[in-house]
């Protein structure tokens, strides 16, 4: 994929992200890579991890996007993703196998306070929404449940690749967001952030099932305001799925709730 392949982004996969704000998640832009590499490849093309994933630009419905991609001795891929030329998100893909060294699990309190609805902590709507409740919660972590809903447009027979659960850990880290501001709100509404880098991402899973739940734990390791890192683990049924650090930017901008 040395030379730019288009594209083809589907207008659904917009939908609830964000109502009256619609923007292409990153982790559909992800997936977009993984498809074009194993159709260039004509084969499922096995990436393990992200060493690094940069989101630099906000993706609009209608804009045409090409991706180029280059496969580098150690196994590694590099790619960028570009509108008229320009990069809106580029990155590096792993294919060797995974370091089996475990990431120091995210300590959890087992203490859940009263909180307003997820639906009103969050702009996300479904069919992407993916976090249903919360589980536990610190003054630096946060542990919620989520599911990929059946009617994700991101999903296909079933099941989803095990990256777009990185959205639920973008949502988790919203909602730890929302709840420091729920004491003294500046709005009623939710705030608009956005999913705007990944780093040291390993993947345990090609592809998980819709309609399951899954625990997401979220610990934040850094904070610029308005950007944030946060360490991220996400299990299904006991067994780590995914794990590694994003970071999130947070945007003055508010939806209706």
């Amino acid at each position: 994929m040395n030379e730019p392949s288009d594209l083809e982004v589907n207008a659904e996969w917009f939908e609830g992200h964000f109502p009256g704000r619609p923007i292409l998640p990153g982790v559909a832009q992800l997936a977009l890579v993984f498809d074009a590499l194993s159709k260039a490849q004509g084969r499922p093309v096995p990436v393990n991890g992200i060493a690094f994933a940069r989101m630099r630009q906000p993706v609009l419905p209608g804009e045409r996007l090409q991706v180029v991609a280059s496969m580098r001795a150690d196994g590694t891929i590099r790619f960028a993703i570009t509108r008229d030329g320009a990069i809106v998100t580029n990155g590096e893909l792993r294919t060797a196998n995974p370091d089996p060294g475990a990431t120091p699990a995210i300590a959890r309190s087992r203490h859940v306070v009263d909180h307003p609805p997820v639906e009103t902590l969050l702009p996300h709507r479904p069919p992407m929404r993916f976090v249903t409740a919360l589980l536990d919660q610190s003054s630096e972590h946060l542990t919620a449940e989520a599911r990929i809903p059946p009617n994700c447009p991101l999903v296909t027979d079933a099941v989803v690749p095990a990256v777009v659960a990185i959205e639920a850990a973008a949502q988790t880290a919203a909602l730890w967001e929302a709840l420091r501001r729920v004491a003294t709100p500046a709005s009623g509404r939710p705030r608009v952030g956005y999913l705007v880098g990944l780093r040291d991402v390993r993947l345990h899973a090609a592809r998980i099932p819709a309609g399951t739940a899954f625990v997401v734990s979220v610990r934040l390791e850094a904070a610029t305001p308005p950007l944030a890192h946060y360490g991220m683990q996400i299990e299904l049924e006991g067994k780590s799925i995914l794990d590694g650090t994003l970071a999130t930017y947070l945007t003055e901008e508010t939806l209706p709730v």
